[in-house]
């Protein structure tokens, strides 16, 4: 089964701080640098692009296209799904699919909701996406979580079967049962914490179980250095959640993708013979 690598193109304090903070040129770079990363380890990854980030950097989108990654939608700006009406999930989505297929003349078939905010209450999404074009959705993380998450969806690709008839593939973050329950372990912050050995470990041991991994991660985790650039103070606990472990993050991933070549989410999702899941509404 695959190992797929993806990668949420935000900023850090837009997209964790205030969304209604403006994007800022350290977002731009810290992409740029994970292109040239990507380049040299000779892999393409699926990108979830904010429509804010690529309203800003609308060159560097084009380079993620041209050089062959997975052009997705992460939504427009960055605000929690469940925060929003149908009609204004669908405007976002609108906004955001069109946006980049005008920048990039490719179709984008993948979407994944900010902060995976995918909830109970907001399985009406699913339905809007699929109506929308989409051919996945990559927004759901079945397992024990602080804030977000599903824990009774199936830890592995489904296609769903929408209330309105139409079907959509779900691609959720790979989880690891332990202890009786399923526990993250698919990149962003529980790859800054975690040792390689453990993350070597949890890809292995999901693949040679036959189930597809699906990792994530940020351009920030690549930029140790952001918190001492910011113009305005932040909590000492919101330094350590945020930014603890990013100087060795690089180091693992580079490891990951030598280890276990990505394959794209859009030909994970495009294969034929995933489960039908009905959602309990």
């Amino acid at each position: 089964m695959s190992f797929v690598c993806t990668v949420d193109v935000e900023d850090w304090a837009q997209s964790t701080i205030d969304t209604n903070l403006p994007i800022t040129g350290r977002s731009g770079r810290n992409m740029e640098y994970l292109l040239d990363l990507l380049e040299v380890e000779d892999v393409k990854v699926t990108c979830f692009i904010l429509g804010k980030f690529a309203e800003k950097f609308p060159e560097c989108v084009k380079r993620i296209a041209t050089e062959g990654h997975e052009i997705a939608s992460h939504g427009y700006g960055h605000v929690d799904l469940f925060r929003l009406s149908p009609a204004e999930f669908r405007e976002d989505v609108q906004r955001s699919k069109g946006q980049l297929e005008a920048l990039t003349g490719v179709p984008v078939k993948g979407y994944r909701a900010p902060c995976f905010s995918l909830v109970k209450d907001s399985i009406w999404a699913l339905d809007v996406l699929a109506e929308e074009g989409f051919v996945y959705d990559a927004s759901i993380n079945p397992g024990v979580m602080a804030r977000f998450g599903l824990s009774d969806w199936p830890p592995q690709p489904v296609m769903v079967n929408l209330p309105s008839g139409l079907k959509l593939v779900e691609l959720p973050l790979t989880t690891l049962q332990m202890l009786g329950q399923r526990f993250p372990v698919a990149g962003g912050g529980y790859h800054r914490l975690l040792p390689w050995l453990f993350i070597q470990y949890a890809v292995k041991k999901t693949l040679a179980g036959g189930e597809a991994f699906v990792a994530y991660c940020h351009p920030y985790e690549f930029d140790p250095d952001e918190f001492s650039h910011l113009t305005f103070p932040l909590p000492l606990k919101t330094r350590l959640h945020q930014g603890l472990g990013r100087k060795g993050f690089e180091a693992k991933f580079k490891k990951m993708l030598q280890e276990f070549k990505p394959a794209l989410a859009i030909d994970l999702a495009e294969q034929t013979n995933w489960p039908v899941y009905t959602p309990v509404l």
